[in-house]
């Protein structure tokens, strides 16, 4: 159940209590020295101190208390040189732990303040400090006002640092599973019927000033911190919701780096899911990119995720097959241009696998030799969920490079997931997953290929 608290702040009830020691004074007269009298007004300022928070907080509550506590137990080998004969093995206890206040004070305005501490246990050591010198340093993951119904009553406007998410999350994602995206913007909603439009401006990389907030006098402008490299972030996002549990996206955003690049992505995705009741499902996106890569070469980067599946349910249990496919452009070499899908702030997790070898771009890993030329990977799996609280999933994948720029080779490798999840209440759940991916020559180069092990456990509350 969510804790709630108040915001305090004078209410009519304080008002009542300073009204009857005004009543109490008058019919006094003369007959109380000074002495008393001022006894008595600092009684009644106690009595007033006193009984006004419970009233206030009686009167007003408008905050509700969110969080996260997230703790995983990893056990990675082989990840440096697929060699079981070199120790590159390692078990280790990644969290996150997050707080947030949500504030609803008058008509159609509200606010979201979020901070966050995400690390690895153990890393800052037994011993705190107290001022975050021992690496739990605490963050601003979200602060926020939210206006809605602003000129419009199918309008709202958020204002400052916050998740932005749409979509299958391929270019827009929270990247819950790690530390999390953000953005320091503004986000505008129109609401209406069957279509939903997003705009948003944000501000991913500011190198115009440093020390920014401070007075002008001693505010930094100009060639120390480039402004040329500063980096804005903007677009729209449009669904529309034209059938029931099917929606159809389209999308134009521009990632610009001022004089040094402007990027930008238009889309569209079209999609289909349920898990109410038989049938076949399906995810397809396409995402172009074009503009000016860098000062010398266009951007011309491409991005392809389609999912394809069906649903069969038994009682309260669904079952699903599907196959996968993941494919991002890489930079070919006798290319002038830039031919490599730039990735935007898309959430990687569990799009190329469990594993997250690989991502949706030309330098897709950091593996082995780290080969550039992008990726095409596809997948084979089944998914089931029992009761609504068992899911258990198995999936098979295959990587290759989108362009071999003469490799002697363009498999990168075979891998396999197996998870299981349990939904323990409606706020706490957990997850054990093992992936290992077998790695190929455009990977080891010819060299040593032992297997690449990922198995980790993760216990989560939210509320």
């Amino acid at each position: 159940m969510p804790v709630r608290t108040s915001r305090i702040r004078p209410v009519q009830g304080s008002h009542r209590s300073v009204g009857s020691f005004r009543f109490a004074f008058q019919t006094m007269g003369g007959g109380y020295s000074m002495k008393k009298f001022i006894y008595l007004g600092l009684l009644a300022l106690g009595v007033v101190l006193m009984v006004a928070p419970p009233v206030m907080a009686q009167e007003e509550k408008p905050f509700t208390i969110h969080g996260e506590v997230r703790y995983r137990g990893e056990y990675d080998t082989n990840t440096t040189d697929f060699d079981s004969n070199t120790h590159d093995t390692a078990m280790f206890w990644p969290y996150r732990v997050r707080i947030a206040a949500e504030g609803h004070f008058s008509k159609n305005v509200s606010a979201w303040i979020e901070i966050q501490n995400a690390n690895t246990g153990g890393v800052a050591g037994p011993t705190r400090t107290g001022f975050g010198f021992d690496g739990s340093d605490v963050e601003l993951y979200q602060g926020n006002v939210t206006l809605d119904q602003l000129w419009s009553k199918n309008f709202s406007l958020r204002i400052g640092r916050q998740e932005i998410v749409a979509g299958n999350e391929l270019l827009l994602g929270d990247l819950d599973f790690y530390a999390g995206i953000t953005h320091d913007g503004g986000v505008g909603n129109w609401k209406l019927k069957k279509v939903n439009l997003m705009v948003w401006y944000s501000r991913p990389v500011e190198n115009t000033v440093f020390g920014g907030n401070v007075s002008p006098d001693t505010l930094g402008i100009g060639a120390a911190p480039n402004p040329s490299t500063s980096v804005d972030f903007a677009g729209g996002y449009a669904t529309w919701a034209f059938k029931k549990d099917q929606s159809f996206d389209v999308y134009l955003m521009d990632l610009s780096g001022r004089s040094v690049s402007s990027v930008q992505t238009v889309g569209a995705r079209y999609a289909h899911d349920s898990t109410t009741k038989d049938g076949f499902i399906w995810d397809a996106e396409l995402a172009q990119q074009f503009g000016d890569f860098n000062t010398t070469q266009k951007a011309k980067g491409r991005a392809i995720e389609g999912w394809f599946g069906y649903n069969w349910k038994k009682g309260r249990n669904v079952h699903r097959v599907y196959g996968r496919l993941e494919s991002a452009t890489g930079d070919k070499t006798s290319s002038t241009d830039y031919e490599g899908f730039v990735p935007m702030f898309g959430d990687f997790h569990n799009r190329t696998g469990r594993g997250d070898w690989f991502r949706l771009q030309d330098v897709s890993t950091g593996l082995g030799a780290s080969p550039g030329g992008g990726i095409v990977a596809l997948s084979a799996g089944y998914n089931g969920f029992y009761n609504d609280r068992h899911e258990f999933g198995v999936a098979y994948w295959k990587y290759e490079l989108q362009e071999d720029n003469g490799a002697a080779s363009k498999d990168l490798g075979k891998a396999f997931d197996v998870w299981y999840g349990f939904n323990y209440s409606r706020n706490v759940n957990f997850v054990v997953s093992l992936s290992q991916l077998n790695p190929d020559d455009a990977l080891t180069g010819g060299g040593t290929n032992d297997s690449v092990k990922r198995l980790y456990g993760q216990a989560r509350l939210r509320f």
